[in-house]
């Protein structure tokens, strides 16, 4: 390992002797048309500030040492690049190399040639031999393929390719490092590769694997975003696959802070407002069509804003000029996500993924596993330690955490992807977020809705599932509350909640629609780049209607699931009562809440189901109007509870 350490200074030595050489005084290099996409070729001119020279790739690698640099003396034609050979989508898995993607997966290079846009890097060098800064453009001609792209939403991530490949501080590949653990007294020839605490660079961590990039984001071919940033590889044991996840990281020392830009357009602060700035965003592979699913769940439980959850959006990446699959633009969940999201200063946030502490003093997280841990064995029946709970967690938030992977049947849960946070700060008045409790974030949801390690269907059972975690924090003080009555009814009038609105099979088919008729494509494309076929046309058309039978048995998932997933959270939770129907209706457009939720009213009225031993809660929202509660139920009350002895129907009067 002393040996491998060693390189890894030599080589970062000499790339940081490149970049200290990388000095404005080269000048500033102009590009005669900028980023973007173009119907025909064209002749592409270069030009400087000052008498300069200019020297420029276009396969992407660093024009100030790279052996394909040329020195520029005429335009560039710009041409779609797809019927060139593939260069580091050639790069495949092979456990002898130190330049293997990824290990345990058998993964082939395409058989067939990727779709290539043309990025040109260029550099000025001065009299002096002094170079300047590096400037790159991405181009698509749409003569051909590259036309079905102008429409999406497209990342063009640029580096030299040494920071994916280098077998020494390359990112993306398992190194020299790994040869030589291999070779070591220490090798674990029984380690899982799927082992995030693996020896290999891609599962290594922190700022110094960390390495300059630049981005551009297309939207309907317009660029957006075109910027220098540094990147890291994102996730855990996923870093094992071949399609991997990056974080972009928008730095001072790369050029600008901040990604000045809503590329988020659906994602706002709990006052409402438009997030339109980012310090960091992730890229997440969706390399076959159960990284898909993640979106889809997640969507379902965007509006529980107890719960923490990404905003995610569609977009199609290309890295280094090569096309590398589908990936869903995302808020990397850290303490910058909490300020934005929750106006929570960041250096106040305290944050667990995974039981590890990920943002704060480690302290925080040792109270929280030790609060945990203590409480758990307590009694919850008694007032006092129910209310001391309440005082440190947010169970509101819990609730929605554990019924989101109970209802969902996620099988990767709990344990993993999951998290907690806080203020550790000072409380901050008017923001419930910033009382100083902890909360509850939910991600990665991958496994679930009826997929995952193994087929698991609508009939499975996770209120026993979480029985094997027991003594993991916070589950084993979550099954401790159930064992108070009012934690156990919330608990149950939630769940029901999801059952008749949040998960609804009404919303089910609406969205499972959508993805097939914006996605299937996508996805398509993505698992015939990652998984493989003996052609282009043949895997596209496999993996496709792969995608809509995934989505297919999501559909069925979410029609069988409530008749499941009911009962077996009666049968946990010892209730008496059976299932039994409230109709709620209006006369008029008003709203009205049950327990969490605020139902859509179709045709004026909406029903759901609830159990008859556990008293519901209806409130009029926002209506000055409300004149009162009419039918099975007569009150004159804008709140009132109600326990459903046989099928009710209540209209609210306005």
């Amino acid at each position: 390992m002393a040996f491998i350490k060693n390189i890894f200074i030599l080589k970062f030595i000499t790339f940081i002797a490149i970049l200290s050489l990388i000095k404005a005084q080269g000048g500033v290099i102009k590009f005669s048309k900028d980023s973007g996409f173009y119907e025909q070729e064209f002749e592409l001119s270069l030009s400087v500030s000052d008498n300069s020279k200019i020297f420029y790739t276009c396969d992407s690698s660093n024009p100030i040492n790279s052996t394909t640099t040329k020195e520029y003396s005429g335009p560039i034609k710009i041409i779609d690049r797809t019927s060139e050979p593939n260069i580091y989508s050639a790069i495949e898995e092979d456990e002898n190399s130190p330049v293997s993607i990824s290990r345990g997966n058998n993964f082939k290079k395409p058989v067939y040639l990727v779709d290539k846009p043309m990025v040109i890097r260029a550099v000025a060098k001065n009299n002096n031999g002094e170079f300047g800064q590096i400037f790159d453009k991405t181009y698509f001609v749409t003569t051909g393929d590259l036309k079905q792209y102008q429409d999406l939403n497209i990342v063009s991530l640029v580096t030299n390719p040494d920071n994916l490949f280098d077998p020494d501080y390359g990112i993306y590949v398992t190194g020299t490092q790994y040869q030589n653990w291999k070779k070591s007294p220490q090798f674990d020839p029984g380690q899982n590769p799927w082992d995030k605490k693996g020896i290999c660079n891609y599962y290594s961590r922190g700022k110094e694997w960390e390495r300059d990039a630049s981005v551009t984001f297309f939207e309907k071919g317009k660029v957006v975003i075109e910027q220098n940033i540094g990147i890291r590889l994102k996730g855990a044991s996923t870093r094992n696959n071949p399609g991997k996840s990056f974080n972009l990281l928008a730095k001072k020392k790369y050029g600008k802070e901040s990604f000045d830009y809503a590329i988020l357009p659906d994602n706002f602060d709990i006052n409402g407002k438009l997030i339109t700035s980012y310090k960091s965003i992730s890229l997440r592979s969706v390399y076959e069509e159960s990284r898909a699913k993640d979106k889809f769940a997640i969507e379902l439980v965007s509006q529980r804003k107890d719960l923490a959850t990404t905003t995610k959006r569609n977009a199609v990446l290309f890295l280094d000029g090569e096309y590398w699959g589908y990936y869903l633009i995302e808020e990397k969940m850290d303490n910058e996500f909490m300020e934005n999201n929750y106006l929570v200063p960041r250096d106040d946030v305290a944050l667990i993924k995974e039981g590890e502490n990920e943002e704060g003093p480690q302290e925080e997280t040792d109270k929280f596993n030790s609060f945990c841990e203590l409480y758990s064995k307590k009694d919850m029946t008694d007032s006092k330690n129910y209310e001391d709970v309440t005082d440190f967690i947010d169970v509101d938030s819990m609730i929605e955490h554990f019924a989101t992977g109970i209802y969902l049947g996620t099988t990767d849960w709990p344990g993993q992807n999951a998290g907690s946070w806080r203020n550790f700060g000072n409380k901050i008045s008017g923001n419930k977020y910033g009382d100083g409790r902890w909360r509850f974030m939910t991600f990665d949801m991958d496994y679930t809705m009826g997929g995952g390690w193994g087929e698991i269907g609508p009939s499975v059972d996770n209120f026993r599932k979480i029985e094997s975690k027991k003594d993991l924090s916070p589950t084993n003080l979550f099954l401790a509350l159930l064992k108070n009555d009012e934690f156990k009814k919330k608990f149950a009038n939630i769940y029901c909640d999801y059952a008749n609105e949040v998960m609804h099979i009404d919303k089910v088919k609406e969205m499972v629609t959508r993805y097939k008729e914006e996605n299937s494509d996508l996805v398509g494309y993505s698992q015939l780049r990652w998984w493989g076929a003996t052609s282009k046309l043949e895997g596209y058309s496999h993996w496709k209607q792969n995608y809509l039978q995934a989505m297919d048995k999501v559909q069925n998932f979410f029609e069988q699931r409530p008749k499941y997933t009911l009962q077996h959270m009666k049968q946990y939770l010892g209730l008496r009562g059976e299932l039994k129907e409230l109709t709620i209706s209006s006369n008029k457009e008003g709203k009205v809440k049950v327990n969490s939720i605020i139902p859509t009213l179709k045709n004026g009225a909406w029903t759901g189901q609830y159990y008859s031993d556990v008293p519901i809660t209806l409130t009029v929202v926002d209506s000055d109007s409300f004149k009162g509660w009419t039918g099975d139920v007569e009150s004159k009350e804008k709140t009132i509870e109600v326990t459903l002895k046989q099928n009710m129907k209540i209209e609210a009067n306005f």
